[in-house]
Formats: structure tokens, C-alpha cells, sequence
């Protein structure tokens, strides 16, 4: 192991310290905030691409202490390297659009201390080589998650939303550790990467794998963990979105189940944990899409985008095909990619307009063309549009289901559900795109401007990335960070060719825009909206993106089901309230009672005790001399026998 040593101090302990260390100094000492914000966000990125740098051609292993025989122990590789690079690299962007998004927030001294903290705390989950080490580093994410939600959109409340987060996060990862203590107790042994994988030889490794499972899931938000993503998009703002559920989480939730399926276990080996992941990303992907498709605000429907789209990673994963587990690490990073974007580009709306009803927005694209840029890439890229990177990502997975043909008969399916999940996905972004930026727009917003600097930066030079990672998906995101990152060859791509479809693509539009141009752009009609004969004003007459779709809710039974959903019949954290309640109610109604009836009882026998000394306590001096006498006697008994 060569030395990762840098001004005195190794590599990970800058990264770990820096950040929090930063962010009580800046909290501290408010008028220098800003100054100890950048060394903290840019001091963390310097750090970063020097271990990310180091790892690309070595591995660190490295015991800093042990506790009760458990090593809390330090692990680098490739994988490690690359996902530390990009928590670094969103979490600088977060905090350069955070400048201007947050500046006029009640409590933007705790929000850049909770971001801080987060940052440290995910980089230790990275930099942790056991499962102990990085449970601990997890818990503190759980903290710095209710922290961060406790800031909010201005005029909203979001405790509840808070509450709702940890509560879910909180017992998943109860449900994390179960899962650790039963492998240590199982194997003695918590470290990673093993040297033999583990097979699922015993029930007990078994419930230890579905149990981690769980924590990794609720930390991804797939079904049904998710429902404090949609909670928190109403209430929480936009930068908070972006970094946590949108990119941080989908990362170290993504990370931690690949750690647990193939370098601690080996789920390739053992088709029902294959399926049931399979099964869980099939369905977050279908159903969540439709949730989305259906909702009438902007950050709520990114929400359940955000879910839908963790879907493929881990039906990628589940399918244990190599390409395809690649196809999710980079739809990982792709989606980190997009969402944010979405995030950001919604949230630098709403800073204009100061709402993200779909039924008030539209028309805005003249007025933000940077703003609409960035937001219609990431809209094709989460779709899956071809040369865009989630198209690439997207292939890759599709490409392992085909795969999966000589293991599992059924395996058209998933990849059904997939490429039907594409589809859904491109309706609800081209309905967040036309009514958002396209369409008619309220005479209210026709002095809207574009975002300022700090709103617009990060979201483009995220939308040029997707471009990039789209068209030299090969050479770069796949050939530089994700296929060095894995212990496993990937074998062949297939024959998608990105840079003669980039050209093909554009000359089709060049020629669509021409046909466009020449025909219906230069012969535009006006008419006036009426309806029974009246003629509606202009604002009565505006049709809003979102009533396009708005015949969706008469199909079947969808209507019924998504008010079912929104009243809370799907939500796992009611379902927790509720056994709560129950607890709460037996505890009161039974045990209180019992506890009741043994201090009556208690208290009886007290008396009665009493009441008995109280007869034997007469005052007279004969009897004390009696009792004495008494005493003496069974005192000799018991030394003769």
C-alpha cells in the first residue's frame, strides 16, 4: 500500500474532517461563513480528485483502530474513488446555486452547517472499509437529513416532511443494523471486500442480506420506502431536493448495494434475491412513472420521478448480468446528472415566478432560454432519447435482461416494464417542458427574466455533461470511471455507435426545423377560444401543458387509485404511525393497568405488614423482654442444627 498523504495528513481524513470542521467554524462566526463555505466545498473537491486520482491505480486498505474486536477500518478502490469525485463535485454545485437560492432563507446558518455535515458524513460512508464504520457514518446522514428538511421553502412548514424522513430512513436503518450484527454474529467478521463472497448457504445469511437490503433501499427510495421524497418536494427547496434525493442518495444507495451484492455476498449465484430485486425495480419503475404523469406540481412530480427512476439501477443490479450492473452504476451517475438539472432548473423557476403549479406556469422559455436549455436536455436524457446519456445507461440494462434469457424464462417482462417505464417517462418530462417553458404564458409572467448566474451555472454545465456522457459514453464515463471501478470484465457494449447517431440526429432536425420553418411557422393562425358560443378572455381560454393530460384520471380505475395512494393507503410511514398508536394504546389500556394492580397489591401487603408490626409494637416492657427471650431461642436452634 503506498502512502495517501497530503500536507501531513492522509487522503480520507481531509475529506472527512474538512467539510464539518468548515461548516462550525463558518456557523460560528457568521460574518466569515462564506469564506470557510468555499475552502469547505472546494477543499473537499481538491481532496476528492486526488484520491480519485491515487485509486485509479491503487487499492488502500487500512486498519485506524479496533474495538471490541470489530477493525473500524479505512477502503479505497476505484469504486470508492469515483463516487467520492462526484459527491464532492454536486456538492460544490449545490453550494454554488445554494449562493443566491438560499441567501434570503430564515435559517440559512443552520442550512450550510446540516450541508456540511452531510458532506462529511457521505464521505465516510465511501471511505469506510466495515459495515460497523460505515453504519455509523449512515446514522449521522439520518441527522443531517432532518436538519436539512427543517429548512424550508419560505412560508411552508416542513416539519412534518422532517419527521416523516427520519422516521422512514431511521427504522430502515434499525433494519440495516439487525441485518450487520446478524452477519457479524453469522461469520465474526464485518469487513469488505471479503475474500471469498459469501453464499447463501443458511436462512440466517439469508435474512442478514434482505435485511441491509432494506436500509440500501430506503436510502435509494424505491417502493415502498419512497413516500417521504413526494412529502418533501412539497415543502423543501429545490437545492435540498437536488442534493439529496436527487443525486447524494441515489449514489450512496447505489454504492451500499453493490458493496453488499458483490463484494460481501454473491447474489448472482442465487436467482430469488436476483428476482425480488428485479420485481421491486420492475414495479417502482411502472408505477411511480404513472404517479408522476398525474401530478399537478413540478417538484412533486420530480419527486416521483426521482423514484421511478432508481428503479432501473436496481433492476440493473438484481439482474447480476456484468453489463448491466454496469448500466446501473451509470444510470446512477446519469440520473444524478438529469435530476438535478430538473431540480435546479424548476427551483431557478419558481425564483422568478414564486410557484410550480403546472396549471400557472407556461410560455416561460422566451424569457429563460438558459433556464429552458438545461431543463429540455435533462428532459430527453431521463427519457432515454438517443444520443443523451440515460439512452446509453438505459441500453446497457436492457441489453443484460437479454441476457438473462438462459437463466430466467420470464425475463421479457422486466424488460417490458423497462421500456415501458421510457415511455412514461418521456410523457411526464415533455409534459414538465410544455408547461413550464412552452404553450401560452400568464400575463403575470410577461416580465419575467432569466435566473440569475449562480441558478443557471450549475444546471448547464450539468445539461453540457449529459451531452458529453451521451455522445462519448464509451471513451469517457464508462471507459474512465465506471468500468475501472468493478472487479469483473464487462465484456462487449454491442454495436450502438454514439458519434454517427449524433450526426444522423442532428441532420434530422436540421431538416424537420426546415419543413417547420417553411411551412407551419411562416403561415400562423390566430383564432379565439370560445366555448357554447362565448368567447373566452385570454387567461379563461389558456391551456396549460397539464390539462393535456389531464384524461389520464378517467381511465379505469386509475383515478380511484391515486386518491387512494394520496390519502395514504400505500404509505409505509402510516403504517408505522399506526402500529405506534396501537403500541401506545395496549401499553396504556394493558400494562398501565397491570402496573396498577401491583402497586394496589403492593400496597396492601405494606399495610398489612403494618398493621401486624403495629399490634407487636404494644409499649410494655414484659413483652419486649418475651420477644427477646423468643429471639434467643431461635437463635440456638439454629446453631445446634
Amino acid at each position: 500500500m503506498q502512502s495517501m498523504e497530503l500536507y501531513g495528513l492522509e487522503l480520507y481524513y481531509w475529506v472527512l474532517l474538512l467539510p464539518i470542521a468548515c461548516g462550525l467554524l463558518g456557523f460560528l462566526i457568521n460574518k466569515l461563513r462564506s469564506y470557510f463555505d468555499f475552502l469547505a466545498f472546494v477543499g473537499t473537491l481538491y481532496f476528492a480528485v486526488h484520491i480519485f486520482v491515487r485509486t485509479r491505480t491503487e487499492v488502500v486498505s487500512e486498519v485506524i483502530g479496533t474495538i471490541a474486536g470489530i477493525d473500524f477500518r479505512i477502503f479505497l478502490d476505484g469504486m470508492a474513488g469515483f463516487i467520492l469525485l462526484f459527491i464532492a463535485i454536486f456538492a460544490f454545485l449545490i453550494w454554488l446555486y445554494s449562493l443566491r437560492s438560499m441567501s434570503r432563507v430564515p435559517r440559512e446558518r443552520v442550512y450550510y452547517l446540516y450541508l456540511t455535515l452531510t458532506l462529511s458524513a457521505a464521505n465516510g460512508v465511501v471511505v469506510a472499509g466495515n459495515l460497523v464504520f460505515l453504519l455509523i457514518f449512515w446514522n449521522v446522514l439520518v441527522f443531517s437529513l432532518y436538519g436539512l428538511f427543517q429548512v424550508s421553502r419560505t412560508g411552508m412548514d416542513s416539519s412534518h416532511a422532517a419527521r416523516k424522513a427520519v422516521t422512514i430512513i431511521g427504522v430502515s436503518d434499525y433494519v440495516l443494523m439487525l441485518g450487520i450484527v446478524l452477519l457479524f454474529v453469522q461469520i465474526g467478521n464485518v469487513n469488505f471486500p471479503v475474500e471469498h463472497k459469501i453464499l447463501f448457504t443458511s436462512p440466517w445469511l439469508t435474512a442478514s442480506f434482505i435485511l441491509m437490503l432494506v436500509g440500501g433501499l430506503a436510502k435509494l427510495g424505491t417502493m415502498p420506502l419512497h413516500t417521504w421524497i413526494p412529502e418533501s418536494a412539497k415543502v423543501v427547496p429545490a437545492s435540498t431536493l437536488a442534493f439529496i434525493p436527487g443525486s447524494l442518495d441515489k449514489l450512496l444507495g447505489v454504492y451500499f448495494l453493490f458493496r453488499i451484492s458483490y463484494h460481501i455476498f454473491d447474489i448472482s449465484s442465487f436467482m430469488p434475491l436476483r428476482i425480488l430485486l428485479m420485481v421491486i425495480g420492475a414495479v417502482t419503475i411502472v408505477v411511480m412513472a404513472i404517479a408522476a404523469l398525474l401530478q399537478k406540481d413540478a417538484q412533486r412530480l420530480l419527486a416521483f420521478s426521482t423514484v421511478s427512476q432508481a428503479g432501473y439501477m436496481v433492476l440493473g443490479l438484481g439482474t447480476g448480468m456484468p453489463i448491466a450492473i454496469a448500466g446501473a452504476l451509470f444510470h446512477m451517475l446519469n440520473n444524478t446528472l438529469f435530476k438535478s438539472i430538473l431540480f435546479l432548473s424548476t427551483g431557478a423557476v419558481e425564483s422568478r415566478t414564486k410557484t410550480t403549479e403546472l396549471d400557472a406556469l407556461g410560455g416561460l422559455g422566451a424569457k429563460m432560454p438558459f433556464t429552458l436549455f438545461s431543463f429540455f436536455v435533462a428532459a430527453l436524457a431521463i427519457s432515454g432519447v438517443p444520443p443523451l446519456n440515460g439512452f446509453f445507461s438505459k441500453w446497457m440494462i436492457y441489453q443484460g435482461l437479454i441476457e438473462m434469457g438462459n437463466e430466467f424464462s420470464l425475463w421479457f417482462i422486466f424488460l417490458i416494464c423497462a421500456m415501458f417505464g421510457s415511455i412514461l417517462t418521456l410523457a411526464y418530462s415533455m409534459k414538465l417542458v410544455h408547461a413550464v417553458f412552452l404553450g401560452e404564458r400568464a400575463k403575470k409572467f410577461n416580465k419575467v427574466r432569466e435566473a440569475r448566474f449562480e441558478l443557471v451555472v450549475p444546471s448547464f454545465l450539468f445539461a453540457v455533461a449529459c451531452i458529453v456522457f451521451g455522445i462519448f459514453a464509451r471513451e469517457l464515463p464508462l471507459g474512465q470511471l465506471i468500468i475501472p471501478s468493478l472487479s469483473f470484465p464487462v465484456g462487449e457494449i454491442g454495436f450502438w455507435i454514439p458519434g454517427l447517431a449524433t450526426i444522423l440526429i442532428i441532420v434530422g432536425l436540421i431538416i424537420g426545423l426546415v419543413i417547420f420553418l417553411l411551412g407551419t411557422a411562416a403561415r400562423p393562425r390566430t383564432s379565439s377560444v370560445f366555448v357554447g358560443g362565448e368567447v373566452l378572455g385570454d387567461e379563461e381560454g389558456r391551456m396549460t401543458g397539464d390539462n393535456f393530460y389531464s384524461s389520464l384520471r378517467s381511465f379505469g380505475m386509475l383515478d380511484k387509485t391515486l386518491n387512494f395512494s394520496e390519502g395514504g393507503a400505500f404509505d409505509f410511514y402510516n403504517y408505522l404511525r399506526g402500529a405506534a398508536a396501537g403500541f401506545a394504546a395496549v401499553f396504556k389500556n394493558v400494562i398501565n393497568r397491570l402496573v396498577v394492580v401491583m402497586y394496589q397489591s403492593i400496597g396492601k401487603l405494606i399495610r398489612s405488614l403494618g398493621t401486624l408490626t403495629s399490634f407487636l409494637h404494644t409499649g410494655e416492657l414484659y413483652n419486649y423482654v418475651g420477644w427477646v427471650f423468643i429471639g434467643g431461642i431461635v437463635i440456638l436452634l439454629l446453631l445446634v442444627f
